[in-house]
């Protein structure tokens, strides 16, 4: 393994294992601040997304311009902003609000599995083997979460494992939607104008200025953390990751996110699992191994 092989597994284990504390960090701005999904998204957002549209722009000057020159394109863009960023967003931490980081960030990983059946819809094929073992346990493992196997009660709230599987779903939009014109201009560029469209709509529309939250020195240092590391710093590390190690090795160390959310929440919000939540992590989390792994053997034969 030689140098740039291991900063770029570093890079992406650093990346996942910051998106994990993000989560955590919303979590306890939900619980002790006051805090709602309808006033740290928005502002996450527009802030994040003006940030690194300013620093693409002190590197590329008006290059980051061209994507809102094609009009197709800038459709493209508005819809990756509102439905793929802000839909990610909103919901992800909405399900952290009804529940917890641990469970919320597993249950987004539900997302791979319905990537996975959408492209067996679009390419008109049956699942090979191993997919249809991948969505089986990924199916198993938010059963078990949800219900702990007794199928008359829910372990998690109503409103949580919705969230969670809205996560998951948008997720999908989030995966397959911009592909083409992350090929054509880059992810900083698309991700940049994503931030900032979805944060400026959601601020528009949502108003998070109306939201009572307590806004005291913690808070302030908290969503600073949250829009430094927890989004700018997350996103760049994992994605040189991403072209040092390849997508397959990364989306692999990637799984550090739910681990990292657990543990963290285990430590500093002291929320306790169970044999069987950890079973449902595990059943999740084993989906995107196997994607991986025997995804890339069936492209080399």
């Amino acid at each position: 393994m030689d140098r740039r092989e291991q900063m770029g597994m570093l890079n992406t284990f650093i990346g996942g294992t910051l998106w994990g504390i993000n989560g955590v960090m919303g979590s306890y701005l939900f619980l002790h601040k006051n805090v709602t999904t309808n006033w740290l998204v928005p502002y996450r957002l527009l802030i994040a997304g003006l940030i690194m549209l300013m620093y693409l722009y002190y590197k590329n000057k008006s290059k980051i311009f061209d994507v809102l020159r094609d009009t197709k394109d800038f459709i493209a863009v508005i819809i990756f902003g509102i439905l793929g960023m802000m839909g990610t967003q909103y919901t992800y931490f909405t399900a952290i609000q009804y529940s917890n980081a641990a469970i919320a960030t597993v249950l987004t990983y539900f997302g791979p599995t319905l990537v996975l059946v959408y492209v067996c819809l679009r390419e008109r094929r049956k699942p090979l083997k191993y997919e249809i073992v991948a969505i089986l346990l990924s199916m198993f493992g938010v059963f078990v979460l949800a219900t702990h196997g007794n199928i008359t009660t829910l372990q998690i709230s109503f409103k949580a494992l919705v969230w969670g599987m809205l996560s998951a779903m948008t997720l999908v939009l989030y995966t397959v939607q911009p592909a083409s014109i992350l090929k054509k201009y880059g992810a900083p560029t698309v991700v940049g104008w994503g931030m900032l469209i979805g944060g400026l709509l959601s601020t528009i529309f949502i108003k998070p200025w109306k939201v009572d939250v307590i806004f005291d020195f913690t808070t302030f240092i908290f969503f600073i953390i949250i829009i430094f590391s927890g989004t700018i710093a997350a996103f760049i590390l994992y994605l040189s990751g991403v072209t040092m190690i390849g997508p397959t090795k990364a989306s692999i160390i990637a799984c550090i996110e739910p681990v990292s959310a657990t543990i963290f929440s285990s430590i500093f919000m002291g929320i306790k699992f169970g044999f069987l939540d950890i079973l449902g992590f595990v059943c999740i989390m084993s989906t995107v191994f196997i994607v991986a792994i025997f995804g890339k053997k069936g492209k080399k034969k």
